[in-house]
C-alpha cells in the first residue's frame, strides 16, 4: 500500500473528501501549534542526537537487522504516512504477521526493545514525522490503517481531522497499553477493551484541544515517564485543563487584566482630580500601584478560593466576595500610601477614588457576559411581543412563587435562553399582579390562560403550583388542557427529586408512591393515564392470545344532549363531570377490568377474558348509567348522552395500539364489531 492510499470497508468508509474546516480561532490555534512543532522538534532532534546514535549501536548489538521501523498509519484527513520508531522486533517474518498490537510478554519481542518500550524510547525517532509536517507534538495516536478502517465514519472524520501526535491524553492514561493486553487474544482485548476508551479521551481532545492544553499534555508524559512517577495516574480531567492551563485560566490572565483595570481606575481617577487640583502623576508611578493592586488582589483572591469561581455561571452573591477582597487591598494600599516614607504618592481621597473604581472595573469584567445577556433579555422585554416571538417557545409560568421562580430560572440558563422566552407569570395574588420576578411580569390570573395562549402564540404551560387543594388543581389543570400548549408539571418533577433524597425509609416509599401514581394516573378523574392504559393493553393482548382467551374493549365518549348551546357543551370537559363519568363507569365494570382515559372526553375500558356480547352487554349497561340520570354542577343539571364502539382483539389486530384505534373509529359510527 502506497503512503497516500487507504483503503476502507464500503460499509465504514468515512467522508474525508470534505474534511473539517477550523474556524479562524481554529486556524491561529494551528499555526501556534505548528510553529511550536517546528520548534521542539528540531531542539529535542539536536539534543538527542546522541542518545540516538548509542540506542542504534545498541540495536545493532542486539540482534541483526534494520535500526527503524516504519508502519502504516492513518493521518490527518486520512492520509497515510510511515511513523518511524525505533526497532523493537525480531526481523523475522512472524514479525510483520502477528496482530497488530503488541503485549507485554510477546516473543517478537527483542531483549533491548522491551527496555525500549518500557521507557518509550523507541517513540522519539518520530519527532522527524512532526518535523515532516505528518506529525504533532500532541495530537491523537496514530493507528493502523487496518483498524482505523474499523472505525464509524463519523468518528473517524472527527478524530483524524487533525494530525496525530506523539503523545496524547489516551497515551498518558494507557501509557501501560501492553500490561492490559491478554497475550492469547490479543486483539479481541484490545478492540473491546481498550481502543473505544482511547478513541473517547481522542474526540474529547480534538473537541477542546488547545496549545495550552498541548503543553499540559507533554508536561503529563514527561512526569509519568519519570521512574519515580511511573506509577502515578493522572486524574482524566487534568489531561484537558493541567496546570499550565489552570495557571494562566486561574491566576496570571486575571492579574493582568485586574492590573489593567486598576492602571485604568488610577488613570481615570487622576483625570478627574485634575479637574479640581494640579496633579503631576507620571505613567510610572501609575503603573506601580496598579502593579501592587493586582498582586494583592490575586494574592487574596487566591487565599480566599474566589479564583476558582466560573464567572460565566457565577451567582451575583459572589460580588460580596469580590467587595470584601477589594476592600482589604485598598485598605492596605492606603495605608501604604499614608505612611510612604516622602509623603503620600497619591492624594488620599483620588486613591479612594481609584479603588472604587478598580473594584467596579473587576466586577464588570468577571460579569461581562452576564451583563451583556440581561442588557439583551431586558431589550427584547421592551421591544414588546411581536419582536419576542422570533426567540424561541414561548413558556407561561403558571404560579409566582418559588416553584415558579425556581422554574424562570431555569429557563434563563445559557442553554435554555436560546430556546425558550418567557411570556409571563399567572398568579391570583393581587399583590403580585403587575409586578416583575425573576424579571419576569405577572402578566394576569389563573383564569387568563386560555387567553394568553391565544394572545401569545404559547407552545408551553409551565405548572409550577404545590400547596393547592386537589379540586382548584384539578380546575386549573383543565383550563390547561383546553388549550393546545404542552403542560409540564413542575411540581412531579421536583417530587421525583427528592424521592432520591429522603429524611428515612418511609418518607421514600411516600414519595416514590406519588411519582409512580403521577405517572400512572390521570389527574382529573383518577383513571389510567392515556400512555399507561396503553402500557397495560399491550400486556394483556399477547397473554390473551398465549392463553386462548378472548380480550374486549369498549371506547366510548360523553357530550352534552343534543340540543344545548356551545358553552354549556364544553362543561363535558369539567373535572366534575368527567369524575362522575369515571364513577358511574366503576360501578358497572369488574376489579379486573381496566378504565383508562383516553382522551379530552374519551374513555376506554379493557376487559379480559369477555367475548364480544358479554361487552356489549357491558356497554349497554354503562350508557344507561350515564344517561339516565343527569350531572349535578351546583348552577344547573347537565344530562349526557354517550356514544360506544366494541371491539374483540382477533387475528387482524396485530397489537395493542392498532386495537384502541379500530375502537375509537367504531365509537365514532357508535356500532359494535367483532
Amino acid at each position: 500500500m502506497s503512503a497516500t492510499e487507504w483503503n476502507y470497508p464500503s460499509s465504514s468508509k468515512p467522508n474525508l473528501e470534505t474534511p473539517i474546516k477550523p474556524s479562524w480561532m481554529g486556524v491561529i490555534d494551528n499555526t501556534a501549534r505548528r510553529m511550536l512543532d517546528i520548534v521542539l522538534s528540531v531542539i529535542g532532534i539536536l539534543l538527542l542526537f546522541p542518545l540516538f546514535v548509542w540506542i542504534a549501536v545498541r540495536i545493532k548489538h542486539d540482534s541483526p537487522g534494520p535500526i527503524f521501523y516504519r508502519g502504516l498509519r492513518a493521518g490527518k484527513d486520512g492520509r497515510t504516512f510511515y511513523i518511524l520508531k525505533f526497532r523493537t522486533m525480531f526481523e523475522r517474518s512472524e514479525s510483520y504477521q502477528g496482530p497488530r498490537v503488541t503485549a507485554r510478554d510477546d516473543t517478537r519481542i527483542t531483549p533491548f526493545g522491551h527496555w525500549l518500550r518500557d521507557t518509550k524510547l523507541n517513540e522519539f525517532p518520530q519527532l522527524w514525522n512532526v518535523l515532516l509536517g505528518e506529525m504533532s507534538l500532541v495530537g491523537p495516536r496514530p493507528e493502523d490503517v487496518q483498524i482505523a478502517a474499523q472505525w464509524p465514519a463519523e468518528l473517524a472524520r472527527e478524530v483524524l481531522s487533525v494530525r496525530p501526535g506523539v503523545t496524547s491524553p489516551a497515551s498518558v492514561l494507557y501509557r501501560d497499553e501492553e500490561k492490559l493486553l491478554k497475550t492469547n487474544h490479543v486483539m479481541d482485548s484490545y478492540l473491546k477493551d481498550i481502543m473505544p476508551s482511547k478513541l473517547r479521551l481522542d474526540q474529547l481532545y480534538v473537541r477542546y484541544r488547545t496549545v495550552l492544553a498541548d503543553l499540559d499534555v507533554i508536561f503529563w508524559t514527561m512526569v509519568v515517564l519519570l521512574p519515580t512517577l511511573k506509577g502515578y495516574t493522572v486524574p482524566e480531567h487534568l489531561l484537558y485543563r493541567g496546570p499550565l492551563s489552570l495557571f494562566i485560566g486561574r491566576y496570571l490572565g486575571w492579574f493582568l487584566i485586574d492590573m489593567l483595570v486598576s492602571f485604568a481606575a488610577i488613570g481615570t481617577a487622576g483625570v478627574i482630580w485634575r479637574m479640581n487640583a494640579v496633579l503631576d502623576l507620571g505613567i510610572t508611578l501609575a503603573l506601580g500601584v496598579a502593579f501592587v493592586f493586582a498582586v494583592l488582589f490575586s494574592l487574596l483572591n487566591s487565599l480566599l478560593g474566589i479564583n476558582r469561581v466560573n464567572w460565566r455561571r457565577a451567582r451575583a452573591g459572589e460580588v460580596m466576595e469580590l467587595a470584601v477582597s477589594s476592600g482589604v487591598v485598598s485598605i492596605l494600599v492606603f495605608i501604604f500610601n499614608l505612611f510612604w516614607m516622602s509623603g503620600p504618592l497619591l492624594p488620599p481621597a483620588m486613591l479612594l477614588i481609584a479603588s472604587m473604581f478598580s473594584f467596579m472595573g473587576s466586577v464588570a469584567v468577571r460579569y461581562r457576559l452576564r451583563l451583556v445577556t440581561g442588557l439583551a433579555t431586558r431589550w427584547i422585554q421592551l421591544r414588546g411581543n411581536t419582536t419576542m416571538r422570533s426567540f424561541g417557545e414561548r413558556v407561561l409560568i403558571i404560579g409566582a412563587g418559588e416553584l415558579g421562580q425556581f422554574a424562570a430560572s431555569m429557563l434563563r440558563t445559557r442553554s435554555q435562553a436560546q430556546a425558550f422566552s418567557i411570556v409571563g407569570m399567572l398568579d391570583d395574588d393581587p399583590q403580585k399582579i403587575g409586578s416583575r420576578i425573576e424579571s419576569c411580569e405577572v402578566v394576569g390570573r389563573i383564569k387568563d390562560i386560555p387567553g394568553l395562549v391565544r394572545k401569545h402564540d404559547v407552545g408551553v404551560i409551565l405548572y409550577a403550583i404545590s400547596n393547592i387543594e386537589p379540586h382548584e388543581q384539578s380546575y386549573i389543570l383543565s383550563l390547561c388542557k383546553a388549550t393546545p400548549a404542552r403542560t409540564i408539571i413542575i411540581p412531579d418533577i421536583l417530587m421525583a427529586f427528592r424521592a432520591h433524597l429522603p429524611q428515612d425509609e418511609v418518607e421514600r416509599d411516600v414519595l416514590f408512591n406519588q411519582v409512580l401514581e403521577n405517572t400512572t394516573i390521570d389527574r382529573e378523574t383518577g383513571a389510567n393515564n392515556r400512555f399507561h392504559f396503553i402500557r397495560l393493553a399491550e400486556g394483556e393482548l399477547p397473554r390473551s392470545r398465549r392463553y386462548g382467551r378472548p380480550l374486549s374493549v369498549i371506547m366510548f365518549s360523553v357530550d352534552c344532549d343534543a340540543g344545548l348551546d356551545t358553552e354549556i357543551d364544553r362543561s363535558t370537559q369539567d373535572p366534575r363531570v368527567l369524575q362522575w363519568v369515571v364513577d358511574k363507569a366503576h360501578k358497572v365494570i369488574r376489579s379486573v377490568d381496566i378504565l383508562g382515559r383516553y382522551n379530552t372526553n374519551h374513555f376506554a375500558i379493557l376487559l379480559p377474558e369477555t367475548g364480544l356480547p358479554d361487552a356489549e352487554h357491558v356497554a349497554d349497561r354503562l350508557r344507561q348509567a350515564i344517561t339516565s340520570e343527569p350531572v349535578n354542577m351546583g348552577y344547573t343539571a347537565l344530562r349526557l348522552s354517550m356514544k360506544a364502539g366494541v371491539v374483540m382483539a382477533g387475528e387482524n389486530i396485530p397489537d395493542a395500539t392498532t386495537l384502541l384505534e379500530t375502537a375509537e373509529k367504531v365509537m365514532e359510527a357508535d356500532l359494535h364489531q367483532a
